[in-house]
């Protein structure tokens, strides 16, 4: 499935539960301790992150909702989805162009797709 393609996703990428960086669309930078950071709070606390929001390529964005299997942050008119599988986690940017509600459901109908498949 390509995220970009469907153009509900502006740039994302596969990184494993360390944060460190599987794949990842021309342009993104997200950082492995931004990755990691909500990677932890989502196997602990994800509400955690409404007191600290969450840093995604050096932008800060404002936790809007989260549990154990995603996270959605926005900053503005932007977001970023954290969709967690079995052993990585997907990260999903959309810009002011995108609405929310297809960004979250393209990058979880590929976390589905990966659980299923035991990735």
């Amino acid at each position: 499935t390509n995220l970009l393609g469907a153009g509900t996703v502006t740039a994302a990428g596969i990184y494993d539960l360390q944060g460190n960086p599987w794949a990842y669309s021309a342009g993104f930078a997200a950082q492995v301790a931004e990755v990691k950071a909500v990677a932890d709070a989502m196997a602990g606390e994800p509400t955690s992150l409404a007191a600290t929001g969450a840093v995604v390529a050096g932008t800060k964005y404002m936790f809007v909702k989260g549990d154990k299997e995603e996270v959605y942050v926005k900053k503005g008119n932007t977001g970023v989805v954290f969709c967690k599988c079995n052993t990585c986690i997907i990260v999903g940017y959309h810009d002011d162009k995108i609405q929310t509600g297809p960004c979250c459901a393209a990058v979880g109908k590929l976390a589905d797709f990966l659980k299923e498949n035991n990735i």
